[in-house]
């Protein structure tokens, strides 16, 4: 078996309200950062998979954040895998 990270990041979708996206950007934005817009503020998942191979990595990480890590109602997710030593 071959082990792989896997960064999940989980993002509310384009048009839900993100209220803390929304205070996050007022904040920067009294601090100076005028150029900033479009905050959205989500969560960031890391864990290390066992698999076969990268493909079937892709399958769990997938499967576990349709199960147990995203509300599909309101939010989505991406991922990225990298093999481990």
């Amino acid at each position: 078996m071959k082990r792989f990270r896997a960064d999940v990041t989980v993002l509310p979708k384009d048009g839900v309200l993100d209220t803390q996206g929304k205070a996050v950007e007022r904040t920067l934005r009294s601090h100076g950062y005028e150029a900033v817009s479009g905050v959205r503020v989500g969560r960031f998942v890391r864990f290390v998979v066992e698999a076969p191979d990268e493909s079937s990595a892709g399958e769990i990480v997938r499967a576990a954040a349709d199960d147990l890590l995203v509300n599909d109602l309101i939010e989505s997710c991406t991922f990225t895998l990298e093999q481990l030593p």
